[in-house]
């Protein structure tokens, strides 16, 4: 999971090897017209060949689901892609608008807001794939409503049975899992406690 696939080899008499992937080899492999005369005219063979297959290897991927820039070029290297082929690719994607961080934030944000995850976790997790949260229009307000963080925890923890040991410590842990902060987490779970003791 998440390693890079294999590459395919191709071997000259006179040089080291190329690496490629295995979708640019069988190009190379399938294409009609002459032989390369030179490494040189090999090398821009095989960059034509790759920039055109990461290309298409993008296009199908954000034909599935939404990346960020930073997803998308991750996963072409992991593909068998260099970095620079992967970002020529994506910066193809972005003058296309095929890849466009703004789109994907909004959609990645509410889906984990509907999700029930808190406004810290989402925040790291679109650091983690290349999206400054300041970049989100919005944030956080025009996705949480009027309600705010701390209605979103209530109403997960609502949903969440009372352990019989150790609740207090077990339901702010999981609030803060989930990317609450840990004051709304220690208000929400004591509002919680507290009305089943009453009742």
């Amino acid at each position: 999971m998440g390693a890079r696939k294999p590459l395919a080899c191709i071997e000259t008499a006179d040089s080291e090897p190329i690496f490629v992937p295995v979708c640019v080899a069988r190009r190379l492999d399938g294409a009609d017209g002459p032989e390369p005369g030179s490494r040189a005219e090999l090398l821009y063979e095989v960059r034509t060949l790759s920039d055109e297959c990461a290309w298409s290897k993008l296009v199908d991927l954000v034909s599935r689901r939404d990346y960020s820039q930073k997803e998308a070029a991750d996963r072409l290297v992991r593909e068998g892609f260099s970095r620079d082929c992967a970002c020529r690719a994506v910066g193809r994607g972005v003058a296309s608008r095929v890849v466009n961080d703004a789109r994907f934030a909004e959609y990645f944000v509410r889906a984990k807001v509907s999700a029930g995850w808190g406004p810290m976790r989402i925040e790291r997790e679109l650091s983690r794939r290349g999206v400054p949260i300041e970049d989100v229009p919005g944030w956080p307000d025009e996705f949480f409503g009027d309600e705010g963080p701390a209605q979103r925890a209530r109403e997960l923890i609502e949903r969440k049975p009372v352990p019989r040991e150790n609740a207090y410590p077990k339901l702010v842990r999981f609030l803060v899992s989930r990317g609450f902060s840990l004051s709304v987490a220690k208000d929400v779970v004591s509002e919680r406690l507290a009305r089943d003791d009453d009742s």
